[in-house]
């Protein structure tokens, strides 16, 4: 079984992440302290900005595109860690391409994309052709059962506004 990611960063939690090279979905944390806290409680901060007094990370950092060029086959999985992710073909049904920053596909997205995995809501997904399996942004995810039909096949754009994840037909 190949993890995706992980999820309710407890410092544990995060380590693991990092040796494992899988990324650490925030929004679900955050989701997570929300439910067991009262709701006058103040979150804590996050373990990593609480070890030191450096300020926190500029939400999107653009450290790189990793570009492929190559169709995604079923059970693959890609991850740009700190960046973009270009495909220049398609992502099959059970394939997963995960990034920290957007996801562009020129091709068919048939498996599942999630970008924004280290919680950055800017993040957005762009595909050429749309039949994804499930879509996400910094944990904010969709499944598709059944397509809606005027956006089966079509070019399409993906993102987070407040807490809800839209789509909507490019052009």
């Amino acid at each position: 079984m190949m993890p995706v990611g992980l999820s309710y960063g407890t410092s544990a939690n995060e380590a693991l992440a990092r040796a494992l090279d899988v990324p650490l979905f925030a929004k679900f944390r955050a989701a997570f302290e929300r439910a067991a806290d009262s709701a006058t409680a103040t979150p804590p901060p996050a373990p990593a900005q609480a070890a030191t007094d450096t300020p926190p990370p500029p939400s999107r950092q653009p450290a790189g595109t990793l570009f492929q060029d190559s169709p995604v086959r079923s059970g693959q999985q890609i991850y740009a860690r700190g960046g973009d992710l270009v495909l220049t073909r398609l992502v099959a049904n059970g394939a997963e391409v995960i990034a920290d920053g957007s996801i562009h596909v020129y091709g068919a997205l048939r498996g599942r994309a999630l970008a924004g995995a280290q919680g950055d809501t800017s993040a957005r997904i762009y595909c050429r052709e749309f039949h994804a399996e499930l879509v996400s942004i910094a944990g904010q995810y969709r499944v598709f059962e059944d397509l809606p039909s005027d956006l089966r096949g079509q070019p399409v754009q993906v993102w987070l506004e407040g807490e809800k994840l839209l789509l909507a037909r490019l052009g």
